[in-house]
C-alpha cells in the first residue's frame, strides 16, 4: 500500500507535492528520450555512411529501451491517483491539496 494513503493528514501537501515533482520530473526526462530517438532516426535515414548508421540504430535503441523503462516505472502516477481519490474520498478537508502550474 502507497505510504500516501495512509500518511497522517498534515505531511499528506508535503508527500502530494513531492510526489508532482518526481512525476514532472519523469516526464521532462520521456520527452527527452522521445526527441533525440526521433532526431537520431531522422539523422538514420538520411546518413549514408553504414558505420555512422550502425552508431544511430544503437543510439535509437538505447533511447527507445530507457523510454520503455521509464514507461514501466511511471508507478508514481498511480500513486499520485490514488492519493488524490483519498483525499476526496475523505471530503478534501486537511492539508491536502495540490499547487496547479509550476514546479514544487
Amino acid at each position: 500500500m502507497s505510504q500516501l494513503s495512509v500518511a497522517p493528514p498534515d505531511t499528506d501537501r508535503a508527500q502530494l507535492d513531492k510526489l508532482c515533482t518526481s512525476i514532472r520530473g519523469k516526464l521532462q526526462f520521456m520527452d527527452y528520450l522521445v526527441r533525440a530517438a526521433l532526431a537520431d532516426f531522422e539523422r538514420f535515414q538520411a546518413e549514408a555512411d553504414a558505420g555512422t548508421q550502425v552508431f544511430l540504430k544503437q543510439l535509437i535503441e538505447m533511447h527507445a529501451s530507457n523510454l520503455a523503462l521509464e514507461c514501466e516505472n511511471m508507478r508514481l502516477v498511480g500513486d499520485l491517483c490514488t492519493s488524490l481519490d483519498a483525499a476526496v474520498q475523505a471530503g478534501g478537508h486537511g492539508s491536502v491539496g495540490l499547487r496547479r502550474g509550476g514546479a514544487a
